[in-house]
This record gives C-alpha cells, structure tokens and sequence, in this order.
C-alpha cells in the first residue's frame, strides 16, 4: 500500500498546486462566514477528487489486463492524458497577462465574499474535480493506483491519504483561521492577490509539468 501511495503522490501534489481553489478559500477566509464556507469549499474539494480518481481506478479495473493481471489500458490512458495536459498547459501559458497589463477579476471572486454554505461546497467541487487540470489529474491518480495492483481496500486507504495531500494547502489556511484569523487577514489578502494575478502562469507550468509525468508512467508502464 506504501507503494501505491508513493506512485500517486505527485499527483497528489499536482493536484494540490491550484491556485484559483487556494485564492478561492482565502476569499472565504475574508468573507462573511469565513469558516462554514471555507470548510464546506474544503469538503467539496477533498470529494470530487476522491469521486473522480475512484471513476478513474474503477474504468481501469474493467479494462483489458494480462496475464499477470497487469494493466494492459493504464499506459494508454496515461499517455492520452499526458497529451492532453500539455495541449491545456500551452493554452494556460499564453492567457497570461503580460507585464503591466491590468487584471481582470474572474466574475465569480465578487460573488464568493457572500457565498452561502451550499454554493461553496459546489464551487468547491467544481475545483476538485471538474477544473480541467484537476479532472486529469484525479483520473491518472485513480488509473495510476488500480495499476499498482492493490486490493480494493487498500486503494480505498491510499485514496484517502492522497486526497489528504491534494487538499492540504486548502486545509492549512482552514486550519490557522480557526484560531487566528484576524490576525492573518491581512497576508491572506496578499496571498489571494498573488494567486489571481499568477494563476495561468501557474496553471499552465503545472500542467506542463504534469503531462510530462503521465507521458513518463505511460512509457514506463509500456516498456514494463
């Protein structure tokens, strides 16, 4: 089980570097009802991951395996993926606003300072497991993880450590503002800003990042 959560954890982290989510919980930090909206965005997140990476381990399960109940799909499946990934990546890279240009606010951050309970739990899911870049992911993970072989239980306990991870960098600021948040209002604004105004930058080298990482699982498991 060790072994399969070492083989999806870089996924896992792929799938926790998401700026706009990150931007996203820190905006509830700052609104209203700073702790029911950011826990519920947290919950969200952390289930459409584990749903979508589930679909993912469960599609890989019913598709051809050898002999030795090896994967025969879960290559190709990664390395489509992969290609995907890096089409969205060059299409993320160049929505980058340029030096000097003035940026312009997605029409949904206004809405999150009075977003009700709810409505962040599915925003939250939306991020999780719908973004592009995180529906890839979650897949590959579900498909990297039926390849490892595990049984069901034990997938069942690696997803849950590697949704941990992915939704970390949500949990942590959860966390800190459960006992502090006036004090950490401030850097969390500075954050939320950083985030916006960088996020196809980021995005975009991420999912370069990620795309090489499948297109390397699927030729390993090919030459396997």
């Amino acid at each position: 089980m060790l072994d399969a959560i070492g083989e999806t954890l870089p996924l896992a982290v792929a799938i926790a570097l998401s700026p706009l989510a990150i931007a996203s919980v820190v905006l509830m930090l700052l609104s209203s009802r700073p702790r029911a909206a950011s826990i519920a965005f947290l919950l969200g997140f952390a289930v459409a991951v584990a749903a979508v990476s589930t679909v993912g381990f469960l599609l890989a399960s019913v598709l051809p395996h050898g002999d030795d109940d090896s994967s025969l799909s879960a290559p190709f499946l990664l390395l489509a993926l992969g290609i995907v990934a890096i089409v969205l990546a060059v299409r993320q890279w160049r929505k980058r606003p340029e030096p000097g240009d003035e940026l312009e606010l997605p029409g949904w951050i206004a809405k999150v300072e009075s977003i009700t309970t709810p409505s962040a739990f599915v925003l939250g899911a939306f991020f999780g497991g719908l973004k592009p870049k995180n529906l890839l992911l979650s897949i590959g993970l579900g498909v990297s993880l039926e390849a490892t072989g595990v049984s069901s239980g034990e997938a069942a306990i690696a997803l849950g450590a590697v949704v941990l991870i992915a939704a970390s960098p949500l949990l942590v600021p959860v966390i800190i503002s459960l006992v502090a948040l006036e004090r950490i209002s401030a850097s969390l604004d500075r954050l939320r800003d950083w985030m916006v105004r960088h996020n196809s930058a980021l995005v975009g080298a991420i999912l370069l990042l990620v795309g090489v990482l499948l297109i390397g699982k699927a030729v390993s498991g090919l030459g396997a």
